[in-house]
């Protein structure tokens, strides 16, 4: 088999919908989250579906960057949950591709349906969850042995002669007798069913334009975007497959099979670009060696580019934590959690976060811009940081902790918060804040000057900054003379 056909990329053998019953339904279905949605108020449907084929694992070329065939035609088994306009005629073209967060062992949405559910819902956009990982699968078949009985990323290698898995973020991700390098066919082969008018293709009758990938994913997206996408094609051999990507927090790449490492943060094939549209969204907590994700981000810093086969834009967002209470709203529910028996992630109740999901709905239209009219993202401004080498680098705050430089929302601009770039934020105490401002007014007029400054410079929809607005009218302020003055 030469190149070029190691690059074309056929259907999955079996797309076939997972039919609702009244006993069995789809693990993480709308209606089953921890805050339920009923779609047909939206006119959009939920189809789930049972995808399985024939997937190569790989192995790293001497570059260190493209992938090679190690094992060739290994069977494996996942699951699409689709949601998307009841009617083609209020479909808008777009599909949004998810690559499902497997931390907590079970499947999550964070940056796509977890932050831009209602952004879809108001566009007519489709969104398909894809499950990628071994313990992923493993937790829905637990929680429904017959319907996800054809589930798995089986290890093709007898036990005797398997190598050592690779470790990430200091711990093992994997099963041995499960092989995660699986997934990146299975992920690539949908991107081709989802484009292709076959009547197993879930959007069949629908004008699919273009589709995105996003996800939050410990560098499973990222890996996708600078090693796989360039290697895989559509069956024309020349087209890609995916013609956008939105990613959102982890910085280096992650493991391409069972034992091929993570990227180390600090090499240069961490600072890559892409042939389409690439959006990578950062947190404070990403950016550097601390905290829940020890990413390092920083050390992947490239100019933003929009040339032929050359794109990338980042955004570093000032005072936003790695963990939210809000995209777990969207998360599937404790009870089917428990039905699995899988320990529970009990929802986040946090004082205050940050509603990065301004940011991410935002990126996610210009990205659609992108790939749709070829108009560039606008440039965002990076966090600052102090010019200690690495691993020594801190960044640099202001005197309530927050970082500074970065795009900043007026939450940090205008603050009655303290952000903790853990996740969550706390209240200032009341004298702080009186000492910021010199009134309610003052506090409103420099909330707002932020608020549509961030409109107008790109980083926020129109329809959020007034919402922003609107919230911090309902803000309490605290009195003069009430702390004492």
């Amino acid at each position: 088999m030469n190149e070029r056909e190691q690059q074309r990329m056929d259907l999955p053998q079996v797309c076939r919908e997972l039919i609702r019953t009244e006993t069995s339904y789809p693990f993480s279905a709308a209606d089953r989250l921890v805050e339920p949605i009923c779609l047909a108020d939206y006119g959009f449907v939920e189809k789930e579906y049972l995808v399985t084929g024939r997937s190569n694992v790989y192995r790293w070329k001497a570059d260190g960057v493209t992938p090679e065939v190690k094992i060739p035609d290994v069977p494996y088994g996942s699951r699409l949950l689709v949601r998307r306009p009841e009617k083609s005629e209020d479909f808008q073209g777009i599909v949004v591709v998810e690559l499902m967060n497997w931390a907590s062992f079970y499947d999550r949405s964070i940056p796509g349906w977890g932050h831009c559910y209602d952004y879809y819902l108001e566009h007519g956009i489709a969104w398909v969850g894809l499950a990628i990982r071994d313990k992923a699968l493993e937790v829905m078949q637990r929680f429904d042995p017959e319907r996800y009985a054809e589930l798995g990323f089986k290890n093709p290698v007898p036990a005797e002669e398997r190598e050592e898995p690779a470790y990430s973020y200091g711990k093992k991700n994997t099963d041995p007798e499960n092989e995660n390098g699986l997934t990146w066919d299975f992920i690539s082969q949908t991107g081709v069913l989802l484009k292709t008018q076959t009547p197993e293709n879930p959007l069949y009758g629908f004008d699919v334009k273009k589709v995105m990938m996003t996800g939050a994913t410990a560098g499973d997206t990222s890996l996708y975007a600078c090693s796989i996408e360039p290697y895989h094609r559509m069956p024309d051999g020349v087209s890609p497959i995916y013609d956008g990507f939105l990613v959102y927090m982890t910085g280096a790449p992650g493991e391409l099979s069972q034992c091929e490492r993570k990227f180390d943060e600090w090499q240069e094939r961490c600072k890559f670009y892409c042939e389409v549209p690439y959006i990578h969204v950062l947190t404070c907590g990403d950016m550097g060696g601390e905290g829940w994700h020890p990413d390092w981000a920083v050390m992947q810093r490239r100019p933003d580019a929009d040339e032929t086969g050359k794109k990338f834009h980042s955004y570093e967002i000032a005072g936003c934590g790695v963990r939210a209470g809000y995209d777990k709203l969207r998360c599937v529910c404790q009870e089917d959690v428990e039905k699995s028996r899988t320990p529970w992630r009990d929802t986040v109740n946090y004082e205050y976060e940050f509603p990065i999901r301004y940011i991410l709905r935002r990126a996610t239209e210009e990205l659609i811009l992108w790939m749709t009219e070829g108009i560039e993202p606008p440039h965002g401004p990076k966090l600052l940081f102090d010019d200690q080498p690495y691993p020594q680098k801190k960044m640099l705050r202001d005197e309530l902790g927050h970082a500074q430089g970065g795009v900043r929302l007026p939450y940090v601009e205008a603050p009655l918060y303290r952000f903790d770039e853990q996740g969550g934020a706390t209240r200032l105490p009341e004298e702080t804040i009186l000492q910021m401002y010199e009134d309610r007014d003052d506090y409103l007029r420099k909330f707002i000057t932020s608020a549509v400054g961030t409109v107008l410079d790109g980083f926020v929809l129109p329809e959020d900054g007034v919402e922003m607005i609107l919230e911090a009218i309902h803000e309490t302020f605290p009195e003069k003379g009430a702390c004492g003055e």
